[in-house]
């Protein structure tokens, strides 16, 4: 199959807590990972521009930047308006609080621009293997930690958590079947940041997920684009 190289990757995560033992830019680093490994593939390029996202959920953390509604639609626009229509936009994102955004900049341009959330691709994987209970994959938990773990080791620092850091919060966890928790903050739920429970992520676990990841967002290209 040749490919044409008008496929342009979009990496989108944030800038917030992360608990101890990971970076702010956790989602972000995650993010640009898949975009590394999949843009090859299609002979893209990637750009690197919206390292904030919408964080409101995650203020009262020092760690914590979180940008508007209005500035983060205008971010992607203005990357968009740069290209001819032919090109099409594949953005990657790996932060709950930017999915209805970009749900509604999709709707807008069907045709160009494709979103693709990494918890909702990776569910039924995350069931799979996962050792947590539910409500131990939220925010900082088994699944980001074991990725990170995964793709840059040297950022993690497991030595900073203590038992007292692992919350479990059940209507957070994406493997969660029932209502969903609405208008929550994380600060109000945990001193530490963390929603979940890092103490059972592995490498081994982070490499399944991220590979998974990358196979399913291929697929999900090549279906709706080629």
């Amino acid at each position: 199959m040749i490919f044409l190289n008008n496929f342009i990757f979009i990496p989108i995560g944030s800038y917030e807590q992360h608990g101890p033992h990971l970076p702010p830019d956790t989602d972000f680093l995650i993010a640009k990972s898949i975009a590394q490994n999949i843009s090859p593939v299609f002979k893209g390029m990637i750009i690197e521009r919206i390292k904030i996202g919408i964080s409101p959920e995650h203020e009262g953390f020092k760690n914590t930047k979180s940008i508007s509604q209005k500035e983060f639609i205008s971010q992607i626009e203005e990357i968009i308006k740069n290209y001819p229509n032919n090109y099409k936009f594949i953005i990657i994102n790996a932060h709950g609080g930017n999915i209805d955004t970009l749900k509604s900049i999709q709707k807008l341009n069907k045709k160009k621009i494709l979103v693709l959330n990494t918890f909702s691709l990776i569910k039924k994987v995350l069931e799979k293997i996962r050792t947590s209970d539910i409500g131990g994959i939220c925010h900082a938990g088994e699944f980001e930690t074991s990725i990170m773990l995964y793709l840059y080791p040297e950022k993690v620092i497991l030595s900073n958590l203590k038992k007292s850091d692992v919350i479990y919060i059940p209507a957070l966890d994406p493997n969660y079947n029932k209502e969903k928790l609405k208008n929550w903050v994380t600060i109000n739920l945990s001193k530490s940041g963390i929603l979940g429970d890092p103490y059972h992520a592995t490498p081994k676990k982070g490499e399944i997920w991220f590979n998974t990841l990358i196979e399913k967002i291929k697929s999900c290209i090549e279906k709706n684009f080629m």
